[in-house]
C-alpha cells in the first residue's frame, strides 16, 4: 500500500478501513445534495418521488451495511436487490 505498511484493525487493513470510511462520507455528502433537490423539486413532482426512493435506498444499504458487519458479510455490491442482501448476506450467518 502506498505511504505505509498496511496493518489489520477490527479484521480489516486500515487502507480499507479508510477508503470504506471515504466512500461513505462521499455518499452521505450526495444524499444530502439528493435530499436538498427534492425540497426544491416539491411534494408532486414525479422527479421527487423518483429522488424519495433513491434516498431511502440509499439509507436502508448503509443501515444493512451496519447490521451486515455486526452479523454477515459485507461482500456485496449496493446495487445487490435487498432481498439478497437480507437472505445471502445477513439470513445465512445469524444461524451459525
Amino acid at each position: 500500500m502506498p505511504g505505509g505498511r498496511c496493518g489489520r484493525v477490527g479484521g480489516m487493513a486500515d487502507g480499507d478501513n479508510r477508503e470504506e470510511t471515504y466512500e461513505a462520507g462521499r455518499r452521505m455528502a450526495w444524499q444530502e445534495v439528493l435530499g436538498m433537490a427534492v425540497g426544491a423539486l416539491g411534494a408532486e413532482d414525479p422527479a421527487a418521488g423518483q429522488a424519495r426512493w433513491i434516498l431511502e435506498r440509499e439509507a436502508t444499504v448503509a443501515a444493512l451495511r451496519e447490521v451486515c458487519e455486526d452479523h454477515g458479510d459485507n461482500d456485496w455490491p449496493d446495487d445487490l436487490h435487498l432481498a439478497d442482501v437480507v437472505e445471502k448476506h445477513l439470513h445465512r450467518h445469524l444461524g451459525e
